[in-house]
Parts: structure tokens; sequence; C-alpha cells
């Protein structure tokens, strides 16, 4: 609904002030969750003898004529109020243009106030500057024309390489796992490149000069900053608008540079130790356009399944290859090897570059741990354990459970196994916390699956089969057995996962622990469609997302876009409508998962995304299918109009 306008103010003292209105867009972005970021204008007034700022506003778009009378009528009869004023008229208005001059003449010399035209003031051009750098957090990165040697026709050779290698979706074969050595003749070092978008959050390229910094970007280190080489990060992702340099922008409108897609702006960029970012050298520009170009040839003529791998996803041959790629100069000739080193998945770290977000506490362990309730039901009914130490073993992993401090939780951990050495949780607690690699967590969770059946005896596994999780003294067991799993598949291990996963649904035919949907996923990801079927047939009544769609998945990877696979989809799409925007890639999945999730619920369509976008993929035909049955994007909204004396607008930072 339009603001009301306010009345003239006709009955204001006049004072012999000249006030100068401006009106620019700013060079930052507003960016309104779900919706399409955009540039906000700005409105000053100032006052020129005093070099008062009467009145400023932020507006989504250029204001017209009635709402300029509107922004002066306010700035008269609500000056700043930390400068003493009272309302009061000034004895003329200057305007950079003569439209709005002339359209608001009449209103404004019926106040008896002056209307000039007249050029902006260089110091008020400092004043935007120094708004949009306290608004953006800093200054604007250069554009890429600024580097020295760096051409328009180079450039534009780049962003036609990369939407070339947007559209092709080399991550859809490529993970994070396949590092490939690019080398653009006469180079005569290979630049190591690994291709990013296969978990569906960030895409493009992530580049590095040697091997350590690889094997850095994939060790345990205590801080991002640590991961960047000394000479810096190279990578040239694809993002929205917001996140291009404004030069960049303005070149791009210029020249016509090609853009795949409203979130496949390619942006090189280096990151550097000293968290200043860097634009590519012209070499490193060339490079790019030859390495945009070579991959997709490279994934659609010379990437082949490893026979070897009995038909595991991901698994390829070595191979070393060379080839020539067109460029704007002419045709160059690239040598690529496959792959560029053997990354060992047992020393990568159990959570790699999982830091907390700015504003968390980085020891906060979580407020509330679920499995220090089992210590309240075993006061009240016994934990279990009929040996003496095992029952003091476990009432101090209770504790520990219960514990905030972390170092002090690992204390108790190991103080609990000095007790007892058959206490699972110990060694469960000493996995997820105490391990530093996937091979130390491996290690402890094999100890706690062993403790836990010499806790419980080979006899109570016969009787109480189908009973395990209800019975207090089985989920030291099972937590350590389910750990264990996932660490299997983690490092590649899935057919010795899936035997763990089967087996604690035979103990627990309830599934507590919510381990159908890992076996769900890792069926699908071994291409064990029936078994898979049978799973959700055992849970036909399961209305997660991640059931619903998992069936229409299988029905179309069965019978194609059929009758029962539309009507499964469309289930599906009632039981969770958010889930096809991040499937598709309308969405971006965020690099951090949520926490909890919410039947129906974004964050539900967030998690089942970032664990099954892979297969939807690998399913030919299935991404597009469900981008058939998306709903067209809402109409961007404009903001209302923002008045702001003081603070920082929410802008995005470049």
């Amino acid at each position: 609904m339009p603001r009301k306008m306010r009345r003239a103010p006709e009955n204001l003292p006049q004072q012999a002030e000249t006030w100068h209105l401006l009106i620019q867009q700013l060079r930052i972005w507003i960016t309104p969750p779900d919706e399409e970021p955009w540039r906000p204008y700005i409105v000053l007034v100032l006052n020129i003898e005093s070099g008062v700022l009467q009145f400023f506003e932020l507006v989504p778009e250029r204001p017209a004529p009635e709402q300029l009378q509107d922004i002066l009528w306010r700035a008269m009869q609500q000056p700043p109020k930390n400068v003493g004023q009272k309302p009061h008229r000034p004895a003329r208005v200057q305007f950079e243009e003569a439209a709005p001059a002339q359209t608001l003449k009449p209103a404004l010399e019926k106040l008896n106030i002056e209307v000039q035209v007249h050029p902006r003031f260089d110091e008020m051009n400092e004043l935007i500057v120094d708004m949009e750098e306290n608004m953006r957090g800093g200054p604007e990165n250069p554009g890429l024309l600024s580097v020295k040697g760096v051409t328009t026709d180079l450039v534009g050779g780049v962003f036609a390489a990369a939407a070339d290698f947007y559209r092709a979706e080399p991550w859809v074969q490529l993970t994070d796992q396949h590092p490939l050595a690019i080398r653009v003749l006469p180079e005569q070092q290979p630049r190591l490149a690994i291709v990013m978008g296969n978990a569906g959050m960030e895409y493009g390229l992530a580049v590095y000069r040697r091997w350590e910094d690889v094997e850095r970007l994939y060790g345990f280190v205590d801080d991002p900053m640590e991961a960047i080489p000394p000479d810096g990060a190279h990578s040239l992702f694809f993002g929205r608008i917001n996140e291009v340099p404004f030069a960049d922008l303005e070149a791009i409108e210029q020249y016509g540079w090609e853009i795949a897609d409203n979130q496949a702006y390619p942006i090189p960029i280096i990151y550097t130790p000293n968290d200043k970012a860097r634009r590519p050298t012209k070499a490193d520009l060339q490079w790019y356009e030859a390495a945009l170009r070579a991959i997709p040839i490279f994934v659609r003529d010379y990437l082949k399944p490893d026979p070897q791998a009995g038909g595991r996803p991901y698994a390829y041959q070595p191979v070393e290859v060379e080839f020539t790629v067109p460029a704007r100069a002419g045709e160059v000739e690239v040598h690529v090897k496959f792959p560029a080193g053997t990354i060992s998945p047992e020393s990568r770290p159990v959570d790699l570059f999982d830091w907390p977000d700015e504003d968390e506490a980085e020891d906060e362990m979580p407020q509330f741990d679920r499995r220090a309730m089992e210590g309240t039901l075993a006061m009240m009914g016994g934990s279990g354990f009929t040996d003496p130490d095992m029952q003091e073993a476990q009432e101090l992993m209770y504790q520990a459970w219960d514990e905030r401090n972390p170092a002090r939780r690992i204390i108790l951990a190991h103080e609990a196994l000095e007790i007892s050495p058959d206490c699972a949780d110990a060694y469960v607690l000493l996995a997820e916390e105490e391990a530093d690699t996937l091979a130390r967590a491996l290690e402890y969770y094999q100890q706690g699956v062993a403790a836990g059946e010499r806790a419980l005896g080979k006899k109570y596994f016969k009787e109480n089969q189908g009973y395990f999780w209800g019975l207090l003294e089985t989920r030291p067991y099972m937590r350590a057995r389910q750990g264990l799993a996932n660490i299997l598949w983690e490092l590649g291990r899935k057919e010795e996962a899936l035997e763990h996963y089967q087996d604690l649904l035979r103990l627990n035919p309830g599934d507590n622990q919510g381990i159908r949907y890992s076996l769900l996923n890792l069926l699908l990801s071994l291409n064990r469609d029936a078994d898979a079927e049978a799973l959700i047939d055992q849970f036909e009544d399961d209305a997660m997302a991640e059931w619903c769609y998992s069936r229409a998945l299988l029905t179309f990877r069965r019978e194609g876009a059929s009758p029962a696979a539309e009507e499964l989809l469309a289930e599906a799409m009632e039981t969770n409508e958010y889930v096809p925007a991040y499937l598709t890639g309308r969405k971006r999945i965020p690099n951090r998962r949520p926490a909890y999730i919410t039947w129906g619920g974004e964050d539900e369509a967030i998690a089942y995304a970032g664990n099954y976008i892979s297969l939807w993929r690998q399913t030919p035909g299935g991404v597009e299918w469900l981008r058939g049955h998306l709903k067209p994007p809402a109409p961007t909204r404009k903001a209302k109009s923002t008045r702001r004396r003081r603070g920082k607008s929410r802008s995005s930072r470049k």
C-alpha cells in the first residue's frame, strides 16, 4: 500500500540555507533471504553551509518526483536531533538533474524556496564512497581489467569457457577426491585442479601449484587460513551477481561477456594468508581458459570407469593424455593427468573443515546430549550390566555425556576405560572427540564394538535379537557399531559398512537410531535398487522426505516418467515442496548442514539434497524430470523504503 504523502510544510520558519539533493545507486547489494539481490538507491539531503546531513533514505528503485518531494518535506519537518535544529525550510534546494528540478519547482516555489540545478560537489562523492565502504565492510575488489596485460578479449574468452564448463557440469562425474594435473603448453609445470560442485554447494575450480598444498587442504588444521598456501589459494568459483566486483559487472555489460546462469557469474580470485583477495594474472587467466575448455572434453572422451571397481561410482582408470582445446588466441595444447596424486582417506581428519560459525564459541559443546538421559533411566531401573566394574565405568560415561567441557569429557572416557576396558561408550566418545583422523576414529570404533560384544556376551545376542536398544545395556554397543559403519563408508569400504547397517536393523527392527536412512542412501549409491525398494517397503509408513523422494527416484530409475513415478513425485512434493529447488540447483545447498530438521521444512530439504543430490544426478534424466515439475521462481519483491540515520545497512561483502 503506498505511503500517504505529507502535507507541504508552509508554516515552518525559513532559514538562509542551501540544501543539495543527491540521488545515486550505491555500489552495494541488499540480499534478502530467498530473493534476488538488488542494489539500493540513496537519497541524500545535505546542508551546504553547515555540512549537516539533513536526511537520507535507502530506496529499492530510483525515486519518482513525488517521492523526492515527500523526502524533502520530511527533511524540513524532521531535522536531525543530534545537531540541535528545529523544523524549518531552506532558502534554496539544488538538484543535479534538470528533470526533477523542473517537476518539483512549482511546489517548492510556493514555499518561497529557490530551485537550482548544480553539479555534485567532490566532497559528496567522498561521502558516498565512505558510506559504501562502511556498508560493504571494506573497499571494492578490483576488476580483472585492472591487472597488467589483461585484455577484454582474454577475459571474454575465460567467461565463454566458464559458461560452457558450467553447462557441461563436470562435477557430476568428478568429486573433490579427483584432483587433475593440467599443464597448458608451453608451461613446464602442471597446475593441480579440483572440480567443485559434486556436493551441490560451491561450484568451480580450486587450483594449486604444489601437491603439498593439496595435501594441506585435506590435512588437519585448526584454522581455515592455515590451509591457504603462502603464495595464495587460486580458484574460479561461480557465484551470484552480488559476489562480482562492480568493475567486472560494468565490463560484462559493456563488452557482453557470456554468463551461463544467474548463479554462474565466474569469479577468478586469489585468497591470501593475510585475508586479502587478489585478482589473477594474465598467465593465470590464460591457464583458466584452457583448463575450463579441457576438463569437459577430458571427462567426456577420456575418463573411463575402472573395471576392477565392480561398478562402484566415481572409480575411474588412471589416464594421461594430450589434446588441443580452442581459445580466443588460437588452439592450445594441454596435458592432463588423472589422478594428479593419491589422497589417503585414512589420514583425513574426521570432520574436514567443520569450523564453528563466527558467532559461535570455538570450544562450545552442545548444551544437551540425549545420551545423558540414559543416566536417569539407569538410576531408576539399573544400567543392565551385572559386572560392578562395568556399571561404574558406564556411570562415568553418563557423567561424560552430561559434561560440557571437552577436555573433561575425554578425561572421563579414559577413566572409564581404566575401570573397565569393556566400556563401549568410552571408545565412542574418544572416536568423536579425541580422534584427529579417520584411521584413528576407525580404531576407536572397532575397539568399541569389540568391547560391547565382550560386555554383553555371545549368548546375549542370540537371546535378545530384535529387542536391542529397548534394553539400556545394548545402546553403547549399538552406538559404537553405527559409528564404525559410518567411518567405513567414509573410507570407501561400502560393502563392510552395508553389513553393519543391515545387522543393526536385524538387532533392532524398530530402528531407533535411524539406521534405515543411512542404509537406503548406501544401497542407492551401490545401485542395489531392489534391496533399496525392499527397505522402503519394510518402513512403508515413513513419511520423511528421504523416503518419499527416494521412492520416486527408484520408480523413475525403473520406469522413467511413468504414471506411477509421476504420482509418487507429486506425493513427495506435497510432503516437502522445497526439495526440488535444491536437487536441480535453483538453490545452492548451504555449506553448513542444519543441526536439526523439521518435517516438511526447508531444513529437511537441505539435509536430503545434501545426501542425495549426486544420486539424482547419476540417474539419467532424473534432474531434468524434477526440473520439469518446478514452479516458476517467485518474482523478486522490492524491500520497503528504509530510512536510516545511524548504523549499517545489511549488504553483501565482496
